[in-house]
């Protein structure tokens, strides 16, 4: 794994090369082909536990997969999920910044993929985590122009829609100097409301019933913005019976309870 987290792209360089990491698990390291190699880290990324796994799988195969566009979008994947894994920020940057770099490199090689277009997307949006306030703006510019394009690739995937439903619920709470900076950024106000949200998260709950504990908070949050508050109970409600698996499930559960406390009252 060591080796791994010092994967760069031929044209780029890090100054965080001196993590320390766990050594990889299985120093003798068993060649698989490309496509067993795939369906094997998609199904124990399918697992919260095997994520890292996952992983290290890919790091194990870099030098030989490293061109090959299926690989390349699922290694920036998969340093989306190390960023989500890890509790330490520099490690979170470090992660969010080799797979930002991954990325590019996708949709560079592959512009019409929308699975590369979804990842840069998301990579984009944990980078953005470590910025001021403009570079945050430009990373929230860049994140929709290329979750657009993903949605525009592929329609029928529910995840893409929770991140719009996300992005506009942010926009739609921006506060004036925030809305100014990215009209000076970008020559327009990034407009957004809570019912153009609300729209999104419907679209993944009719793709994908139950597709996560968060969809249902995010369809609360919308529904109590828009003063129904019957239907923010029943949300509240549907996200209480999904089980807790990811940390971000656990965050959700926190928030949902807050808010049916405060809907009881």
């Amino acid at each position: 794994m060591g080796k791994c987290l010092r994967y760069i792209t031929a044209n780029t360089d890090t100054e965080e090369q001196s993590f320390p990491v766990p050594k990889a698990f299985n120093t003798h390291i068993e060649e698989l082909n490309l496509d067993v190699l795939l369906q094997k880290v998609d199904n124990l990324r399918m697992n919260e536990s095997s994520k890292m796994e996952s992983f290290e799988l890919l790091c194990d195969h870099k030098e030989k997969f490293r061109d090959e566009i299926e690989f390349i979008w699922r290694f920036a994947r998969a340093y989306g999920d190390m960023y989500e894994l890890s509790t330490n920020a520099q490690e979170k940057k470090h992660y969010a910044n080799i797979g930002k770099t991954l990325g590019e490199k996708a949709i560079t090689r592959a512009p019409m993929n929308g699975h590369c277009h979804l990842w840069y997307a998301v990579l984009c949006g944990y980078v953005s985590e470590f910025e001021g306030l403009q570079n945050k703006i430009n990373y929230g510019h860049r994140f929709k122009e290329h979750l657009d394009k993903a949605i525009q690739f592929l329609p029928e995937e529910p995840f893409l829609y929770y991140l719009k439903g996300r992005y506009c619920y942010t926009v739609s709470k921006l506060s004036w100097i925030e809305k100014k900076m990215a009209a000076t950024l970008f020559g327009k106000i990034p407009s957004s409301t809570v019912e153009e949200a609300l729209q999104n998260f419907l679209k993944v709950e009719e793709l994908h019933p139950g597709f996560s504990k968060s969809n249902y908070l995010f369809l609360a949050k919308c529904y109590i913005d828009l003063e129904q508050t019957d239907d923010a109970v029943k949300f509240c409600n549907l996200a209480v019976l999904l089980p807790c698996v990811t940390k971000e499930d656990k965050d959700a559960q926190k928030e949902v309870k807050k808010i049916s406390t405060s809907l009881k009252r």
